[in-house]
């Protein structure tokens, strides 16, 4: 019995230290974008909230990009060319965040992104000029090691009308599937509405921004900004999230993490 022993104590030391170090040695990049200068409808906070989750990021340690009140062309191409550098890195092990604060629409059941400058004209030119989320799904194509994270803080009412327009638009956003390995986090459920807040920062950035910095897995950090979100709104705001994550993730490496309690038998 006693020659087992130090086996099997090294091989739980050394499990757990490669989770710990495999955490730590995840290569992190962050998009950040905020439109808030809307010639109709502009917001209130959805700069300073670019600004506050970016500075966290880069706090953490993050690759970070950030772009503030860009048309349809230049948020295409920067999309496009987050995800290209994300793709291009070679690491066992890649975390790549796309966070948006700003207006947002449903069309006939489909999401977008709403840019600056936009047209109103008539429909197709307002709806070319818009950035399809669907889009960014298949940019966020599975590749070995990669989980994505989308955050949209942008589920404010609908300020743009069409005359005589054949679309439906529907209040807030609707329901999405993520793809593989990805978790797609609303700032409140599908069909619903957020609020932009009065103070420094909206509702749902202001608590994500509260634990968002903490030592534990992505989906407890939406669990407690939920919660933080509904109390505060009198459940009048439910933050939503789809997942389809494949291993547990974190914004920022876990710290200290205790090796397990060994038991032999």
């Amino acid at each position: 019995m006693p020659l087992y022993l130090p086996v099997l104590i090294v091989v739980s030391i050394v499990c757990s230290t490669f989770a710990l170090a495999t955490s730590e040695k995840t290569q992190r990049f962050a998009l950040v974008i905020g439109n808030q200068s809307y010639q109709t409808a502009p917001l209130k906070n959805a700069l300073n909230d670019a600004k506050a989750i970016s500075n966290t990021f880069y706090e953490m340690g993050y690759q970070v990009t950030t772009v503030t009140d860009v048309n349809v062309q230049l948020l295409r191409e920067e999309v496009a060319g987050f995800y290209q550098r994300v793709h291009s890195v070679e690491a066992e092990n890649k975390l790549a965040v796309v966070y948006y604060a700003g207006h947002a629409i449903q069309i006939n059941h489909n999401n977008y992104l709403i840019p600056l400058d936009i047209d109103f004209e008539n429909e197709q030119e307002f709806i070319a000029q818009l950035y399809d989320l669907s889009d960014l799904f298949k940019l966020m194509k599975y590749s070995k090691g990669l989980q994505s994270i989308v955050i949209l803080d942008a589920c404010r009412n609908n300020p743009f009308e069409i005359a005589n327009s054949s679309m439906v638009v529907t209040q807030g956003l609707a329901p999405v599937r993520a793809p593989a390995s990805t978790l797609i986090a609303f700032a409140t459920e599908p069909g619903g509405v957020a609020l932009d807040g009065r103070r420094e920062n909206g509702v749902y950035t202001r608590h994500l921004l509260r634990f968002m910095s903490e030592s534990i897995s992505i989906e407890e950090v939406f669990k407690k900004v939920r919660s933080a979100v509904a109390r505060e709104t009198r459940n009048k705001q439910i933050p939503w999230e789809h997942s389809s994550l494949l291993q547990e993730v974190y914004f920022s490496p876990p710290k200290n993490k205790e090796v397990p309690n060994i038991v032999v038998f």
